[in-house]
């Protein structure tokens, strides 16, 4: 049961990442291809960590000072946090992969993110906490249980993902 809330718990993350992915990816391509920014490239300025400022004169602008340096950055910078740097599927980390990529928080269903939550916290008892100690094992039924919301969730939200790989 240890093994299969943990191999759950990756299978669920690795989605998430990659159909980010795979949205960061159309964005890229759209942008290179006709300039159209979309959803995501938006979602990109105003969930991007780092605030720009005009230069003070086009002839001082340098080449990292465009606005196609920083979509090109933007998308990047998170396509690199995506792959890299998020560590799991709890609320925080899906706002962080999903939202950048132009999910509404309107699309997010707050009972799934809770479940989200206590499945990831689940895990990392899971996964962290040492076999020799005595463990109380996760509850099959209530696994199952849980694991089915979860996936009833994505597929909840996976027309939305496909939406924005579109747009």
């Amino acid at each position: 049961m240890r093994a299969y809330v943990v191999l759950t718990h990756a299978e669920v993350e690795s989605y998430v990442e990659d159909v980010a992915q795979d949205i960061l990816l159309a964005a890229k391509t759209r942008w290179q291809n006709s300039q159209r920014t979309g959803r995501c490239i938006a979602a990109l300025m105003l969930y991007g960590a780092r605030s720009v400022q005009p230069p003070k004169a086009v002839v001082r602008q340098t080449n990292n000072d465009t606005f196609e340096a920083h979509v090109v950055r933007l998308l990047s910078e998170h396509e690199r946090y995506v792959s890299h740097d998020n560590h799991g599927i709890k609320e925080k980390n899906l706002l962080s992969v999903l939202l950048p990529v132009g999910v509404l928080e309107a699309d997010l269903d707050p009972v799934w993110l809770a479940t989200m939550n206590s499945f990831g916290g689940q895990r990392g008892a899971v996964a962290h906490n040492s076999v020799i100690k005595v463990q109380t094992p996760p509850d099959p039924q209530q696994m199952r249980q849980t694991i089915a919301d979860i996936l009833l969730g994505l597929e909840t939200l996976e027309p939305v993902l496909l939406k924005l790989k579109r747009k």
